[in-house]
């Protein structure tokens, strides 16, 4: 069982880049969604973010509301590794009981893919992981894609300027795919990665 970390910037396509090897029969572990399970739940994460962001991260029903957690997260950089220090072992913990799972199958999957927004930042998931991707694509176009989702460009600059530099994904990366040619540039860079890298070690 090949595990591959794919990661990238906010807006590179990295999420577009795991759904395209889910094509390929690859499983995906989405680590934003299994982020958003934690701190939404009850349970240890949810109660340790609202006793370290306040009654101001909950919606009217009292329960953590991610786009209220999401702008006090990222008002700075010690409210960001707040949240990361909160979330990321919960995270680490849920990708291991996951890969032990799929490990178990009668018929376990060929490879894996953790679609993980910060790789550099979570060192365990890099050792739990055969490969590293990165995706890249210019700062002017992920923008635009975050503005077309309705992020404010300002808090999108904001955010942007939290998240780990194209150097540092670049240096624990072993293939940095740049995502400058469109989704079809995208998909066909993908299908070559798992043409000449993967799919001799998995077949």
């Amino acid at each position: 069982m090949l595990v591959i970390a794919v990661t990238g910037p906010m807006g590179a396509g990295k999420s577009s880049a795991a759904a395209r090897f889910a094509e390929r029969d690859a499983v995906v572990l989405d680590l934003d969604a299994m982020a958003r399970g934690l701190v939404t739940a009850p349970g240890a994460v949810h109660d340790a973010v609202v006793e370290a962001f306040g009654p101001g991260v909950l919606d009217s029903l009292g329960e953590v509301d991610t786009t209220r957690l999401a702008a006090a997260a990222f008002a700075d950089a010690a409210s960001c590794s707040r949240l990361n220090g909160i979330v990321h072992p919960a995270v680490v913990r849920g990708v291991e009981s996951a890969l032990d799972s799929l490990a178990l199958r009668a018929v376990p999957p060929s490879a894996v893919v953790i679609d993980v927004p910060l790789l550099v930042e979570v060192p365990e998931l890099r050792r739990l992981s055969d490969m590293v991707i990165t995706i890249e694509a210019p700062a002017d176009a992920r923008i635009a894609r975050l503005v077309a989702r309705g992020l404010d460009e300002t808090d999108a600059r904001r955010r942007m300027a939290l998240q780990s530099t194209p150097a540092q994904r670049a240096s624990i990366a072993d293939v940095v795919i740049s995502n400058d040619a469109g989704p079809t540039g995208l998909a066909a860079a993908v299908d070559a990665f798992w043409d000449s890298e993967v799919a001799p070690r998995v077949t």
